[in-house]
């Protein structure tokens, strides 16, 4: 499955429905899954269906940087002498 581009105000709904699912969560417990979550927490503030609710939190909300490392990895392959 490839990356696809959201729109901005996806991103931060997808952000606000994340945060309302880690502060009701709790891994073990049927009173606090998933499903109770968005039936209690999420549905009544953003309407949409459980499967909806479910890709948003497969969404990724922060844009991630590349690192050092990565932007000079082929810099060593660059500089070294042609054959």
């Amino acid at each position: 499955m490839g990356a696809t581009k959201h729109y901005k105000s996806t991103l931060e709904r997808a952000k606000k429905i994340r945060e309302l699912t880690q502060r009701y969560y709790e891994p073990g417990n049927n009173q606090r899954c998933y499903k109770a979550v968005w039936r209690k927490y999420v549905y009544p503030v953003y309407p949409m269906c459980y499967h909806t609710y479910l890709t948003y939190l497969g969404i990724p909300t922060e844009k991630t940087r590349p690192t050092a490392i990565e932007l000079c990895l082929f810099d060593f392959f660059d500089k070294s002498p042609r054959l």
